[in-house]
C-alpha cells in the first residue's frame, strides 16, 4: 500500500500562497454578481471582514503570549521573579502594554495596579483553573482609565503547571479593527455582552466616542423593531446561537438594519454592526473597493505571519532539541543522546574495525567545590569536557553522563599505544588548570577502557568492563587509566 506524500512546512506555504491568489482573484471576478446579493448578506459580509480582521489580532496577541509561556517553562529552573525581570526589558519592543505572571499561590508579579486589577476582575482565580490560554472581558483600568484586554497562557515545570504568563493590551487596539471609514460615519460598531447587555462603542457615531460603555437596557424602550421581528428575539438569538441575527428596527426618526457575528477570541462578547437603511446601497460602492483592498491586505497578512510562526516555531524546535541532547553546562552530549549515539555507531564499528569505550572521573571533584567554590568546579567541568572533545577529535564522540563523570567512544582504529598517547597529554593539559581568576588549579582524572573486539563485542559488556577498569584505578589511587585486559 503507498502512503501518501507528506508535504514540508515550505511546500505547505507555497500551496496555501497559490490558493490565496485563486481566492482573491475568485472574489475580484464575483465583484458584480456580490453587488445583486441581498441586504443581509451585504450586512454579514461586512461583519465577517471586521470579525476576521479581529479574530487575527487576537490570533497575534495569543500566539506572542504562548510562545513567550513555552520558551520559560522549557526552562527546568525556572525562577519567575527573574523571569518577570527578563519580561519587563523586552516590554517596550512588543505589542503589548504590560506582561505580568501570576505563580500558583497567587502572587502577581506585576505593577501595583496590575496587582489591583488582577484581584477586582477575579482573574486571579479564573486562571488557577485553566489550563489553556484565557483571553478576559474588557475592563477598564484601575491606574489609567482606559479600556484593556488580558490574555493569559499556562506555565508549567517538569508537567506540572507553576502558574501564569498575562500580556496587557488596550481594548482600542480591537476598536480600530473593528470600525473602518468604508463605513458611514452614522453607521455604529459595538463589541457587545448579549448575557449582560453591556456594549463598548468603537465609532464615533451618533456623538458617542470610541471607548464609551453602555447597557442595552437604557435604550431598548426607544426601539421598534420593524419587519415583525423582535428585539428581544435578536437578543436571545445571539445568546442561543441562533440562525438570524439580523433585525431592522427604528430608533427615533430613522431606520437601521442591525446585524451581530460572533468574535471567536473573546467568550461572550460579539461585534455588532447598526447601518442607516437609506445608506446602506451606497455604502456597498465603497465596500467593493474595500473587498480587494482589504483581502489582498489580508491575505499578505497572514502569509508573513504564517511564515513569521513558522520560522519561530523551527527554531524554538531547534532550540529544544539541542537542550534535550546536549549538557547545559559544557554543551557537549548529555547521557541519553550519547547511548543513541553510540549504540549505532557501535554496530558500524564491530563490521569495520575496532572500537574502544572509557569512562572517564575527575579526581576528587567535590573537593574543588568545597575549596573553591562551584563556580570553580562549573569551569573544571568545561574546561574536561573542551579538552576530552579536542584530544580526540575526528576518532571519537564525548559525553558528559552525570557530576564529574564523562564517556568517551572511541570509533575510529586507535591502538592502545595511540590512546595512552593522548591521556598523557590530556593529564599534562589538566595538570596546571588556570580559572578565570588566574589561579592555578591541578586537575588529575582516572579512566578505564575497553576495546572490541579484543575484551568484548558486546556492548552492554564493554561499558561494565570499562567501569569495572575504573574502579581498579580507583582502588589502586587514582591520576591513572587502565585497561580492562591489563587487569586480567
Amino acid at each position: 500500500m503507498n502512503r501518501a506524500r507528506k508535504h514540508t512546512p515550505s511546500q505547505l506555504i507555497i500551496i496555501y500562497i497559490t490558493f490565496c491568489v485563486v481566492v482573491l482573484m475568485t472574489v475580484t471576478l464575483s465583484l458584480n454578481r456580490f453587488l445583486q446579493r441581498s441586504m443581509s448578506t451585504q450586512t454579514n459580509n461586512i461583519l465577517s471582514l471586521m470579525a476576521e480582521k479581529v479574530n487575527t489580532s487576537f490570533g497575534m496577541m495569543v500566539n506572542y503570549v504562548t510562545e513567550a509561556a513555552e520558551i520559560i517553562s522549557a526552562d527546568k529552573h525556572c525562577n519567575l521573579a527573574d523571569r518577570y525581570e527578563q519580561l519587563q526589558r523586552a516590554t517596550a519592543s512588543m505589542p503589548y502594554t504590560s506582561v505580568g505572571l501570576i505563580d500558583d499561590n497567587g502572587t502577581v508579579y506585576g505593577s501595583d495596579g496590575e496587582k489591583l486589577d488582577m484581584e477586582k476582575q477575579g482573574f486571579i482565580k479564573t486562571v488557577s483553573d485553566k489550563d489553556t490560554i484565557y483571553i478576559s472581558e474588557p475592563y477598564r483600568s484601575s491606574v489609567t482609565g482606559s479600556n484593556m484586554i488580558a490574555v493569559f497562557a499556562p506555565l508549567y515545570n517538569n508537567g506540572q503547571k507553576i502558574g501564569s504568563l498575562y500580556a496587557i493590551y488596550y481594548l482600542e487596539t480591537i476598536q480600530n479593527l473593528a470600525y473602518t471609514n468604508i463605513l458611514s460615519d452614522r453607521t455604529a460598531v459595538f463589541l457587545m455582552n448579549p448575557y449582560s447587555g453591556n456594549y463598548v462603542n468603537c465609532s464615533e457615531a451618533d456623538n458617542n466616542s470610541p471607548g464609551t460603555w453602555s447597557n442595552v437596557r437604557l435604550i431598548k424602550n426607544e426601539i421598534k423593531a420593524l419587519n415583525g421581528y423582535n428585539y428581544d428575539d435578536w437578543i436571545k438569538s445571539m445568546r442561543t446561537g441562533g440562525g438570524n441575527n439580523l433585525v431592522n428596527f427604528s430608533f427615533g426618526d430613522k431606520s437601521y438594519t442591525q446585524a451581530y457575528t460572533e468574535i471567536t477570541g473573546m467568550h461572550n462578547w460579539y461585534i455588532v454592526i447598526r447601518i442607516p437603511l437609506a445608506e446602506l446601497s451606497d455604502t456597498m460602492h465603497k465596500y467593493t473597493l474595500g473587498v480587494i483592498i482589504g483581502a489582498a491586505a489580508l491575505i499578505l497578512a497572514t502569509i508573513l505571519l504564517a511564515i513569521y510562526l513558522y520560522s519561530g516555531e523551527h527554531r524554538q524546535k531547534e532550540t529544544l532539541r539541542d537542550l534535550s541532547n546536549h549538557d547545559p553546562l559544557t554543551k557537549i552530549l548529555n547521557r541519553r543522546a550519547f547511548d543513541s549515539c553510540i549504540t549505532k555507531l557501535f554496530d558500524k564499528s564491530k563490521k569495520n574495525e575496532s572500537c574502544i569505550f572509557m569512562f572517564f572521573d575527575i579526581d576528587y571533584f567535590k573537593s574543588v567545590n568545597d575549596n573553591y567554590g562551584h563556580d570553580a568546579g562549573d569551569q573544571v567541568l568545561c574546561a574536561t569536557a573542551e579538552a576530552l572533545t579536542e584530544a580526540f577529535g575526528d576518532n571519537g564522540i564525548a559525553a558528559r553522563i552525570g557530576g564529574d563523570e564523562f564517556n568517551v567512544f572511541i570509533y575510529n582504529s586507535l591502538t592502545v599505544a595511540n590512546v595512552d598517547d593522548i591521556l598523557a597529554n590530556l593529564r599534562m593539559r589538566l595538570k596546571n588548570l588556570k580559572l578565570e581568576d588566574g589561579t592555578l588549579l591541578p586537575v588529575s582524572f582516572s579512566a578505564g577502557l575497553s576495546m572490541c573486539p579484543q575484551d568484548t563485542d558486546d556492548l552492554k559488556i564493554l561499558k561494565e568492563n570499562a567501569d569495572k577498569a575504573l574502579y581498579r584505578v580507583k582502588e589502586t589511587g587514582r591520576n591513572n587509566h587502565i585497561w580492562y585486559h591489563d587487569i586480567n
